[in-house]
């Protein structure tokens, strides 16, 4: 039989690869998981540009870590319960704007509405 132990120095020394290796792998995952959390829009879009009166009734939005605002063409059509349905725990009416508290998601679904709204 042949002299196969591992001294200390050579376990220790696997041991903290191992760990870095793990370390590595669980990074990589949780980055992939958030990209694609941040991506996912959490409210039904068509339902929210009905609500803010149409596609063509949209000029811009802008997103603040909590709140969108939408800048309108004209405020008839808007429906302000609509907006609340889909999740916004708070709706102001301006001039030419409507203000929309949802959150973290505000970012997410500005983002995705500029898109659909080309």
């Amino acid at each position: 039989m042949g002299n196969t132990s591992l001294t200390t120095p050579m376990i220790i020394a696997l041991c903290v690869v191992a760990v870095i290796v793990i370390v590595v792998i669980a990074y990589f995952i949780s980055k992939g998981l958030k990209k694609k959390k941040e991506s996912q829009c959490p409210i039904d879009l068509d339902a929210l540009i009905q609500a803010l009166g149409g596609k063509d009734n949209i000029v811009k939005c802008e997103s603040t870590p909590s709140t969108l605002r939408a800048t309108l063409k004209v405020q008839t059509g808007v429906v302000l319960n609509d907006i609340k349905a889909l999740g916004a725990s708070g709706v102001v009416q301006g001039a030419d704007t409507v203000t929309m508290i949802f959150g973290k998601a505000s970012k997410v679904i500005c983002d995705a509405l500029e898109k659909k709204l080309g």
